[in-house]
């Protein structure tokens, strides 16, 4: 059989499976399992303490200078004077950048101090079962929260300056008891660290915040395959690197800033990421076409037959094609370089005719 076929192209067994039919061996039907970590995103829980707030009626209007919050989010809020209803709540309305709304359980006009902290915080990585997600606060395992949509709810928020790490937990293939499958999944899965490390629109983002935890350290998480300042080209203030580092007998790989030869930033940076995503969240394009390409690699190097590979590098090259197209279409490219959040329109000869 020269092209690799499968019925469901969304799993690595159903790849693998390509794989060996296209190279005429026959499939298997488990991989078996290990524990991968993946997708990871830290926070650091920051100081709301003392602001003020006013309620009238059982809306509570809370002030804060650059609060950052919008509509939907969750809050942990104690208000230390006043009369209002120390609760959980949801933020209601965001009438300015400096004030949000809650909706107290009591009603009536008051006002003082009051103290908050945020309960929802996004995940990075996409997952198909919630009990994928996991969270530490500050190293520890926490299990008092819940999924809502993307975003991580914990019960209570965590306490000013914790470290907050959200990051996906799954099972994934493990070969090793069959020499031959497990050289056709690691072939898989360098070809697929390979094909997203060229940095397609599915999973490249530009502007990424990232932000310095207590010592001012910035930690790379697992899946940045690279990264690099935004707007880098022009700017050279700083020229970031990964490097490893002892952090209190932990070693770390954390951003080193080559310009002021430090690891440490004072201020949240923003990054252009090109991220590592499992194969079975990649557009179907991107699994066909890393199929492809590792089939090639299995025919060269298990099997003696050069027109078996011919055959093989033609799909390769219609699949990779089809990546470039899908690349055009979802990329939003422009030759004038517009960025997010701005826009053009383009000439349009047509409108002559009407003359």
């Amino acid at each position: 059989m020269a092209t690799p076929t499968t019925i469901d192209t969304d799993t690595e067994l159903s790849a693998v499976n390509s794989i060996l039919g296209a190279i005429g061996q026959a499939p298997v039907t488990t991989l078996g399992t290990i524990t991968e970590t993946i997708g990871e995103k830290k926070y650091t829980q920051t100081s709301r303490d003392s602001k003020t707030y006013a309620r009238s009626g059982t809306t509570v209007t809370i002030t804060d200078t650059s609060h950052g919050l919008i509509v939907g989010d969750a809050v942990t809020v104690d208000f230390t004077s006043g009369a209002a209803t120390d609760s959980e709540y949801t933020v209601i309305s965001v009438p300015s950048a400096n004030t949000f709304t809650v909706t107290d359980t009591a009603s009536g006009t008051t006002s003082g101090n009051v103290d908050y902290r945020k309960r929802n915080y996004a995940i990075v990585s996409s997952f198909t079962q919630n009990s994928e997600i996991k969270c530490t606060l500050n190293g520890t395992v926490s299990t008092a929260f819940s999924i809502s949509g993307t975003d991580v709810v914990f019960t209570t928020a965590p306490t000013t300056t914790t470290i907050i790490r959200i990051y996906r937990e799954r099972e994934i293939a493990n070969t090793l008891a069959n020499p031959e499958v497990s050289f056709i999944y690691n072939l898989l899965t360098e070809v697929n660290k390979d094909v997203q490390n060229e940095g397609w629109v599915c999973n490249t983002e530009q502007h990424v915040t990232v932000e310095p935890d207590a010592n001012k350290h910035i930690e790379i998480p697992a899946n940045y395959i690279r990264y690099d300042l935004h707007d880098g080209v022009t700017d050279k203030t700083k020229d970031l690197v990964r490097r490893k580092k002892d952090v209190a007998g932990t070693d770390k790989y954390l951003l080193y800033d080559l310009v002021d030869h430090t690891y440490e930033f004072d201020n949240e940076l923003y990054l252009d990421v090109v991220y590592l995503w499992p194969y079975e969240d990649l557009p179907n394009v991107f699994k066909r076409y890393i199929i492809y390409r590792a089939a090639v690699r299995a025919a060269t190097q298990l099997v003696a037959n050069p027109t078996l590979v011919q055959l093989l590098q033609s799909q390769e090259g219609m699949a990779r094609a089809a990546c470039v197209e899908y690349e055009c279409s979802q990329g939003d490219h422009s030759f004038l370089g517009m960025p997010h959040d701005s826009y053009y329109k383009s000439y349009q000869p047509y409108t002559a005719l009407r003359r």
